[in-house]
């Protein structure tokens, strides 16, 4: 089996990355207490009505890419569905905070409970069946087991696969 050369490094600089992540996982902590404290309730923003529309555009292209990695059995298939997973999991937060009391907030609710939520579960339910497939070796498709030995290869056998009595067109002759 190959090894991939962006696993080693991550299995070397594992010490490293365990120590920064979690440094910036605990740091988060304290952040978020004070932006709680410190934030207002209200904010108006210059630039609403472009912020929705691009998230919504990426929100999409996350979607196409999962479609896509999916037709074309793509190893990336997990990383799309991740992405798209969890633009849908934002999409639903954040139309449901900002959403005005009343009607607002029942649109977005009911979108999130109808739409955004169960897609999310859809999407990171395929990027876990993706890489639990890809780990085991097989293709993304599922539709093919890997094969036994590389192309162009005979598999290794007890035995040599031609022999003098074998019928084959060659009258038992071998090319060796």
């Amino acid at each position: 089996m190959t090894r991939h050369p962006g696993l080693d490094t991550l299995r070397r600089d594992r010490l490293w990355l365990l120590l920064v992540l979690g440094a910036v996982a605990i740091a988060l902590f304290p952040w978020t207490a004070y932006l709680s404290a410190t934030l207002p309730s209200r904010h108006v923003t210059d630039h609403w009505d472009v912020a929705w529309p691009v998230f919504d555009l990426f929100e999409a292209a996350a979607l196409v890419a999962t479609v896509v990695a999916l037709a074309r059995c793509s190893s990336h298939l997990s990383m799309f569905a991740s992405v798209a997973g969890t633009s849908l999991l934002c999409d639903a937060w954040f139309d449901t905070v900002t959403a005005g009391a009343g009607r607002d907030l029942g649109w977005a609710l009911l979108e999130a409970l109808v739409g955004e939520l169960p897609l999310a579960v859809l999407c990171f339910w395929i990027a876990f069946e993706a890489s639990v497939r890809v780990s085991a070796g097989v293709p993304a498709s599922g539709a093919d087991p890997p094969p036994a030995a590389l192309p162009g290869r005979p598999a290794a056998g007890p035995a040599d696969p031609r022999t003098s009595g074998s019928g084959a067109p060659s009258g038992g002759r071998t090319s060796r």
